[in-house]
């Protein structure tokens, strides 16, 4: 009877040997197969205050600086000033060894002067001459004299006229090199024609300097404004088109940290400047002046600074972070996220309408342990979130990481898993 039952209990074992490996098979190739849940960041959302920058670098320098160089040329006698220091408009700023312009003036004084007394000379000649013309006149108009004498004493009468009138030419001209010898002569000594500092001096007493005339002349030294100070920066030509006159800025200082000054643009180049022409690496921007509200004369013409020019602010906007837009194609395949361009560029990110045929852009919003895909239209950015105009609601839950999850691995319909948040 045992005999019998063996064979039986051995099919039953290999009956339940070769479902438990199909169960196994079965088993193993379901959780190789079975859709792995992506773990992402989530956020809600919510409305702020969305205030779009542009940021460029730049050095801060006075809005009032004037280079000093003299109009007449000769060695520096007298330089009663050093770097740093403060003057007034007409304080004396040097001067210059005026013997050789005194005695020029003293040349036109004495060529005036001679001018003159040969004027009195001519005016005297000509005063006889028109009365020995007009006694010639009565005498030949009497017939005792001949036509020839009456013709000679007319042409002597309009000689000295005309001798007279060269006279008087010859005062104007020797007046007019007075004057200027005379303001040579002024010009040796040079005061300053604004209040203001030092901020550099390139001269000593006794060196020999040259007067500007149809070509620069010396440098001698530089006078700035120091209490109106102005950041010079330039920024990109895709840029450059948000920023108006009078747009509050806030200025980070290389020297002072974190601590930030308040400004305001105050002047935006009209024409361009290049850099790299004609190469794939051509930049072309545009100088933008700020002016610097709050330094209390704590900068120094020279140091580096960072403006961030607020362009647009738009209150109470419904906003998700930057990353969480991405881009899809027709066929759900992700092509792209405007966060890294939006942070680096921070430009203004245009509506989604702009987008090629074909491609779309949205978010992924959370549905219980899936996301949807969804599109939006969305405005303008700060450094973090950007505005959506219409597709979303305040409240709703979308996916704002990672960047590698959202571009790539996220579809419609994915399965998630929130990470837990340090």
């Amino acid at each position: 009877m045992a005999k019998k039952n063996r064979p039986g209990k051995l099919r039953t074992i290999i009956i339940l040997s070769v479902g438990l490996i199909i169960a196994a098979g079965a088993l193993i190739f379901w959780m190789k197969t079975r859709e792995k849940p992506v773990e992402v960041t989530i956020e809600k959302v919510f409305r702020k205050e969305v205030i779009h920058t542009v940021t460029a670098t730049g050095k801060i320098e006075p809005e009032v600086e004037v280079a000093m160089s003299p109009d007449v040329s000769g060695e520096i006698i007298d330089l009663p000033i050093v770097e740093g220091q403060e003057v007034k408009t007409g304080n004396l700023l040097f001067r210059i060894q005026p013997d050789i312009y005194v005695n020029q003036v003293k040349q036109s004084r004495a060529q005036l002067n001679l001018a003159k007394a040969q004027s009195m000379e001519a005016k005297a000649r000509m005063l006889k001459a028109e009365d020995d013309f007009h006694k010639a006149s009565i005498l030949y108009k009497d017939k005792l004299i001949s036509q020839t004498d009456w013709l000679s004493a007319k042409t002597s009468a309009e000689a000295s006229r005309a001798a007279y009138d060269a006279s008087r030419f010859s005062i104007q001209q020797n007046q007019s090199m007075l004057d200027q010898n005379d303001e040579r002569l002024g010009k040796t000594v040079v005061r300053s024609p604004i209040d203001g500092a030092i901020v550099s001096l390139k001269s000593k007493s006794g060196e020999r300097v040259v007067g500007t005339g149809q070509f620069p002349g010396t440098e001698v030294l530089r006078i700035a404004n120091l209490d109106n100070m102005q950041l010079e920066v330039e920024v990109n030509e895709n840029d450059i088109v948000n920023v108006r006159t009078g747009n509050p800025v806030t200025i980070i200082v290389d020297a002072f940290g974190d601590r930030k000054f308040s400004g305001v643009v105050r002047e935006i180049a009209n024409s361009a400047t290049t850099q790299a022409a004609n190469t794939q690496e051509e930049v072309t921007n545009f100088a933008v002046k700020i002016r610097i509200l709050n330094h209390q004369r704590l900068l120094k013409p020279g140091m580096s600074g960072t403006a961030e020019i607020e362009t647009i602010r738009v209150p109470n906007a419904l906003v998700v972070p930057i990353q969480s837009v991405t881009i899809r194609d027709a066929s759900g395949k992700g092509l792209a996220t405007p966060a890294e361009s939006a942070n680096d560029s921070k430009a203004v990110q245009t509506p989604s309408t702009s987008r090629t045929t074909g491609e779309n852009e949205g978010v992924f919003v959370v549905e219980g342990r899936r996301v949807r895909f969804r599109k939006v239209r969305t405005g303008t950015t700060d450094n973090t979130h950007i505005i959506v105009l219409s597709g979303l609601k305040e409240g709703e839950v979308v996916v704002s990481g990672s960047y590698g999850a959202i571009s790539r691995e996220l579809h419609d319909g994915s399965a998630i898993k929130d990470q837990e948040k340090p």
